[in-house]
């Protein structure tokens, strides 16, 4: 056969095209184990220590560099705050307390309202080893939750791990709703309404929520005069020893990697425990069977969760199982964002005071 500049040129030109065939399936692979291993965990060690900003002491305790966890005060009349706010004890031996929250529309002690608020109980964040209610991001955000839902807020200053391992945090919830169905605070006498009261948790606070919630609903008669209406669970934190596909594909999620997921468990858990626990995965033990009792009181549920957070597939599995028990369950999952976001995003924390204030007791 001649070849001909014609057949010489198709050659290269197959050849060209073959060679970039061959770079470009080279670069999608490359790319393919790039993702892969970014969505994977632990690309890079983390120490989940450094990343928390803790230093592990013996006998069981953590310093917990105060540099990054400052808090701030109440709220005087003196503020500009939307919401005024106090701090009164619950038990001076366990050092546990509330932070009273209270718009400031209504704020005007020398009148006792007649038109009484809904009470709500909020529970903050932090793997149960960090953070306060007067850490600022909780205290902004219960500041302006009161507000806009025209709610008398009462967030729970409860004991952390590892001093205080669960059920600690169940326990401190747990007396500080005895005290405020006692009216032992005068905004709570004058302002707050105990026949609508919410129960609302954030990440751990969720977890703090569902377990303290139980266990009131089945010892309801202690409870009077005060009466639960709903329990809000904000991106609950739940876990278990099998991995879920979120877990894996956010394994170092900047908020909440695997490691300081773990590490937070193992600090938390009753000592010798392991995921497998009910205080940590909710489908073990009686929990499920004692959710008969909630659904029997007519308790409505809320789930807030994205799927950005390594913790959705256990937030919505939990929305199911609950459903299916016959529970009364709103839930909002919304689109990327990432754990914490519905305290620490404005934008974010109006859409979820918006799902509250519509679908539960904020009306008379």
């Amino acid at each position: 056969m001649i070849r001909t500049p014609t057949t010489t040129t198709t050659a290269a030109v197959i050849t060209t095209v073959l060679l970039f065939l061959v770079i470009l399936l080279i670069t999608i692979q490359q790319l393919l184990q790039s993702q892969k291993m970014s969505t994977s965990p632990n690309p890079t060690p983390i120490n989940p220590y450094k990343r928390l900003h803790i230093i592990p002491n013996s006998y069981g305790t953590l310093t917990r560099l105060p540099e990054f966890f400052p808090t701030v005060p109440p709220s005087t009349t003196n503020s500009t705050a939307l919401s005024l706010s106090k701090d009164v004890v619950i038990n001076t031996e366990k050092n546990t307390w509330v932070r009273i929250f209270l718009p400031r529309n209504v704020s005007d002690l020398e009148t006792s309202s007649s038109k009484k608020l809904p009470i709500l109980l909020f529970i903050h964040g932090g793997g149960f080893i960090l953070c306060s209610a007067a850490s600022p991001v909780f205290h902004e955000f219960c500041t302006n939750m009161a507000s806009r839902l025209s709610a008398l807020v009462i967030s729970v200053e409860y004991r952390l791990a590892p001093e205080h391992r669960l059920p600690a945090p169940y326990d401190d919830v747990l007396e500080a709703l005895t005290w405020v169905k006692e009216r032992k605070d005068e905004w709570i006498t004058k302002h707050g309404d105990l026949s609508r009261c919410v129960l609302m948790g954030e990440s751990a606070g969720g977890n703090i929520v569902y377990h303290a919630g139980l266990k009131a609903a089945n010892q309801i008669n202690d409870f009077k005069p005060l009466i639960i209406k709903a329990m809000i669970l904000i991106q609950p934190y739940f876990g278990g020893v099998d991995r879920t596909e979120s877990e894996i594909r956010l394994g170092n999620d900047v908020a909440l990697p695997l490691v300081v997921n773990d590490l937070m468990w193992d600090l938390a858990l009753p000592v010798g425990s392991n995921r497998t626990h009910e205080y940590c995965d909710p489908f073990v033990g009686d929990g499920l069977k004692l959710w008969d009792r909630v659904r029997d009181l007519g308790w409505e549920i809320g789930v807030a969760g994205c799927d950005g957070d390594p913790l959705f597939d256990r937030n919505v599995e939990l929305v199911k199982v609950l459903e299916r028990r016959g529970l009364s369950v709103r839930a909002m999952f919304d689109k990327g964002g990432s754990h914490g976001m519905f305290v620490s995003d404005i934008s974010k924390t109006i859409e979820l005071f918006e799902f509250v204030n519509k679908f539960f007791i904020f009306k008379d």
